[in-house]
């Protein structure tokens, strides 16, 4: 089952603590779902979400802008997705930024149920982006209700430490001016790393974007298959060569990489809930139990049994 909200049918925020932050809660009976927003300057603007829904949750929202900008999301827990009305979807998964410009957006988020999902989005718009020397991220942008993929991939440590920080700050309540310094050095970590073909003007042509992002897809909702580059190849109808040059330009990473870190992370998840060795094996790809039992120890450094509930560790 699944529950449907609209963002107009939320309850106007309330403030927080020094009234810095404003707190926006969907309804108790969808769950334990809040998005706190902080304006820290003129176009520049830091959103804390933390949702947990009852049952699967999909909520449409509309956003309508003055001007165009820049969004940054850093995925700290869990996963959640969002399909624009142009069909375009944005990945957010934990320990990962994904980056969008656009004018005004209308589209469908999406939560899986009984997970925890938080997110930290920093909204950078296009006068503040001009005094930094970041207005060219927006180039392309129309005032069609669509949005221009940037970027998606893993965070780094810098990353990591200041949305940590940020969190920490808001958690303290703290003041305006500790959290405006964080978030604009959050902005500048995220901005420093784009190269021209994560800003689509590097070798890769949009449409072969377009195919490295199916595949991606592919990864994430086939990775129990058996998944060759032949395959990948075929059904995203690329070349060996463009596919894994595409791969360590938008994402840092190879295809088999990226496979085998959402293969593990899965496996984890399921050796927590209980599910025997034997099967989570076989559930996230692997033919032979052996073969995974290596794999995950070379990943994390300890064994399958190690993380299995007791009783199920065969």
């Amino acid at each position: 089952m699944t529950d449907h909200i609209h963002t107009s049918d939320i309850p106007n925020p309330t403030q927080l603590g020094q009234g810095i932050w404003l707190r926006s809660q969907l309804p108790t009976e969808l769950g334990d779902c809040m998005n706190d927003i902080c304006r820290l300057d003129e176009g520049l603007t830091l959103a804390y979400a933390h949702y947990r829904p009852q049952r699967d949750l999909l909520e449409r929202s509309s956003v309508e802008r003055e001007g165009r900008s820049l969004t940054i999301t850093i995925a700290l827990e869990g996963e959640s997705s969002t399909l624009g009305v142009d069909g375009q979807r944005f990945d957010f998964i934990a320990g990962h930024s994904t980056v969008a410009a656009f004018s005004s957006v209308r589209g469908e988020r999406r939560f899986p149920a009984e997970r925890d999902i938080r997110q930290l989005r920093l909204i950078a718009q296009e006068p503040l982006l001009h005094r930094y020397g970041l207005a060219h991220l927006l180039d392309g942008v129309r005032n069609d209700h669509s949005a221009r993929h940037i970027f998606f991939g893993k965070h780094g440590a810098g990353t990591q430490h200041l949305a940590q920080s940020l969190v920490h700050l808001h958690h303290r309540d703290a003041g305006l001016l500790d959290i405006q310094i964080a978030a604009l050095s959050l902005l500048a970590e995220q901005t420093r790393t784009f190269r021209p073909s994560t800003s689509f003007k590097g070798p890769l042509r949009s449409d072969d974007q377009d195919r490295i992002l199916r595949v991606r897809d592919l990864l994430t909702q086939q990775y129990d298959r058996k998944l060759t580059i032949a395959y990948l190849c075929a059904t995203a109808s690329i070349n060996e060569f463009k596919l894994k040059q595409g791969f360590r330009h938008m994402f840092d990473t190879s295809p088999h990489r990226m496979l085998m870190d959402i293969r593990m992370k899965k496996a984890w998840e399921l050796l927590e809930r209980g599910l025997y060795v034997s099967s989570v094996a076989y559930k996230v790809g692997y033919e032979h139990l052996s073969s995974f039992s290596t794999a995950f120890e070379r990943y994390y450094g300890r064994t399958p049994k190690s993380v299995a509930k007791p009783g199920k560790g065969h």
